[in-house]
Formats: C-alpha cells, sequence, structure tokens
C-alpha cells in the first residue's frame, strides 16, 4: 500500500466542511490512508478520523511553527507520509518546507474565499501574512492546485499560477444521504429554503428581499433558513421582522438532508461581498440537487457551472432581487417544472459531483505525482 497521504489542514474540520470529511473517506475507502496534521481539532464527533496530529495543545510548537513553517511534530508527520496535500491556499504555503526537506510532492486546494484573498484587503490581517508574502513562491514550487471550477482556474491564472499546473476536481457529494423523489406531491405554498452561514457573500439579506417581493405580488410561499449561526445572522432577523416576512429558523444542527426534505426550491442568492470575498461552489447547491431540488440563484462565481440556467434551475444576475422574486414565482405556479428541474439536477450530480468521480479525479492527481 505505501506510505500515506498527508492531509493539511489548520481546523479540522469547521461544520461546513462536510465536503472535506467525505473526500478523505472516498479516498481511504479506495485503499489510501491519510495522515492529517492538524493545529486545532473540531467536532471531532461528527467527523471522527483516527489519525490526526494536533499541534494545538502546545503553545510555543504553534508559535514556532507559524512563524517558521516547522515544529518537531510537523517534521516527524512529514516523514511518515509520501505526498502533502493542503486544504485551504493560505495553508499550502505552510508545506512548503516540509515538501522540500523531505522532497516530498505538493498538493494544494483551493475553495473560495483564498482564491479572492489575494484581492481583498483581508490579505492584510496577521492569520494571511504568511500567504500574502509567499503566495507565488507558493506557485513556483507547488506541483498541483485544486480548483473547483473554470471560474476559480482562470482566477489563479490570472494571480501567476502556472497553467499546467491547475487541475479542476469537482465537490464530491454522498448521493445516498438524498432523496429526490420525496418532492414530487408537494403541494400547498412554495416552500423556500436558504442554507448557510450568515455572512455577505450568501447574500441572504437579498433573498428575504426576494421572498418579500413574491409575497407582496401574490406568490404563496413559506421561508426556512437553515444558518450556522454567522456574524449576520441577528441582523437578517431584524430585517425579516422589518419586512413583515414570517421566517423559520432551524436549530443550525438540524441537518441539511431533512431540511431539504421538507423543501420545494433551494434558493442561493449569492453575490461578491463587500470585501471582494466569492463563493467558489457551493456544496449546499449539490446537495439540494441531489436531493431533487431545484435551484434558484445567481450568475455568481461558479454556480453556473453547477446550475445550468432552465435545465436544473434558474440563474439571475448578482442582486437582482426582482429576477430572483419573479423565478420563485415562476416555479410556485409550475410544479411539474420544479420536478423536472429537480431530476435534471439529480442526474447532474449523479454524472459530475458524485463522491466516485470526485474520488477518481482525486486519486488521478496523486497518481500524477507518484
Amino acid at each position: 500500500m505505501g506510505l500515506p497521504i498527508g492531509w493539511l489542514r489548520h481546523n479540522f474540520l469547521l461544520p461546513s466542511e462536510t465536503f472535506i470529511y467525505s473526500s478523505m473517506c472516498s479516498v481511504r475507502d479506495a485503499g489510501l490512508p491519510i495522515k492529517v496534521l492538524a493545529i486545532h481539532r473540531h467536532n471531532q464527533d461528527r467527523f471522527p478520523w483516527p489519525d490526526v496530529t494536533v499541534l494545538g495543545d502546545r503553545p510555543a510548537e504553534v508559535a514556532l511553527y507559524w512563524t517558521t513553517g516547522w515544529s518537531p511534530r510537523q517534521d516527524r508527520w512529514a516523514r511518515s507520509i509520501r505526498l502533502v496535500h493542503a486544504h485551504m491556499g493560505y495553508t499550502g504555503v505552510f508545506a512548503l518546507g516540509a515538501a522540500r526537506r523531505h522532497r516530498l510532492p505538493l498538493v494544494t486546494s483551493f475553495y473560495g474565499q483564498d482564491v479572492t484573498l489575494a484581492g481583498s484587503r483581508d490579505r492584510f490581517l496577521p492569520d494571511y501574512w504568511p500567504y500574502t508574502l509567499q503566495r507565488r513562491r507558493l506557485f513556483r514550487r507547488g506541483d498541483r492546485f485544486l480548483v473547483l471550477s473554470r471560474h476559480m482556474r482562470a482566477a489563479l491564472i490570472a494571480q501567476g499560477c502556472p497553467e499546467h499546473k491547475l487541475r479542476i476536481v469537482r465537490l464530491g457529494v454522498d448521493l445516498s444521504r438524498f432523496d429526490p423523489e420525496h418532492h414530487v406531491a408537494d403541494t400547498g405554498p412554495l416552500r423556500v429554503l436558504m442554507v448557510g452561514r450568515e455572512v455577505d457573500k450568501k447574500g441572504f439579506d437579498d433573498g428575504l428581499r426576494a421572498c418579500a417581493r413574491a409575497r407582496h405580488d401574490g406568490t404563496a410561499l413559506t421561508l426556512t433558513i437553515l444558518g450556522t449561526g454567522g456574524p449576520l445572522r441577528q441582523d437578517l432577523m431584524r430585517l425579516a421582522d422589518e419586512l413583515h416576512l414570517p421566517v423559520t429558523w432551524p436549530d443550525p444542527r438540524n441537518p441539511v438532508p431533512a431540511a431539504m426534505a421538507n423543501a420545494d426550491v433551494l434558493l442561493v442568492p449569492s453575490r461578491t461581498a463587500a470585501d471582494g470575498d466569492q463563493e467558489g461552489t457551493p456544496t449546499v447547491i449539490c446537495e439540494a440537487s441531489a436531493a431533487g431540488l431545484p435551484i434558484v440563484s445567481t450568475l455568481h462565481a461558479g454556480i453556473p457551472e453547477q446550475v445550468e440556467h432552465g435545465v436544473t434551475g434558474l440563474l439571475v444576475a448578482e442582486r437582482d432581487v426582482p429576477g430572483l422574486a419573479r423565478a420563485l414565482a415562476e416555479l410556485a405556479a409550475d410544479r411539474e417544472r420544479r420536478r423536472s428541474l429537480g431530476l435534471a439536477g439529480r442526474a447532474k450530480m449523479q454524472a459530475e459531483y458524485s463522491l466516485p468521480a470526485h474520488r477518481d479525479a482525486l486519486l488521478a492527481v496523486y497518481n500524477e505525482l507518484s
């Protein structure tokens, strides 16, 4: 079997990073072991993994690692693997030293915010100084850079990443978690669902305004927001009150598949945030399409690669509140259209975003470097 692959993720893992855990499991199930290096470990009950080296219990070692990119336990971890796979672009720079010292291939995965970081004011925050200073060095010395979409690929090429080092590896979704047939017989008001962290780029305020406008124009709908307790949650609740829009706010710990089983459409009003932050390819779109839900979303980042307008969902321009409202009204009036869009979305996920498709694309990258 040979030495394991080393995965580097400083925060292992955040609640929204089910896609990373699913990817790990698919690689492991293909017979390739993974050893993880992290600074902090989170949600261990949700993301159990047997082989994780955590530096955070020794502050002095974390400080050494953060300032030099080296620590004793990182060095021992690097000696036990055959390839480093860093998750998040700004994490890749911390693997440069280990890759050089131990002659390890270095793969770095980008997911969205790390792509737009180079043009964002956030690049001046202390947490991102290492990446800001060493990004071009990472592009020169790294072996492969993985992105989720053609949009992200073009953005990294524009930043100086060599085109020949880039590979598109799309998200992998566990389709078995979702039942697309559950929605066929839905009746009554259109059940609209928004899912995600309450931050600017998600555009949830645009979604609230679109739902309020659609209701004002005569569309019967209900709205559920399954958030994660992000920084804008209270602002969104106040806006909903101002709009006189009834919203259900489930506990953030509620499972996404259950929320989707009680919805008719997923609303994803994503946009470029004020600080330049953008989406990659939102996991929730893949999950909703896997669940047979039609998508109403925006022409933002990699979303047009996930959602085929008029085939698996409806797309409008970013921040186009009237356009979002019209799309919701259109789907509310045509249950069979919702069904056809949802089934086409499920088929697209099976063809392009299934875990086997993701796993095979990822293993192909590893094989290139073995």
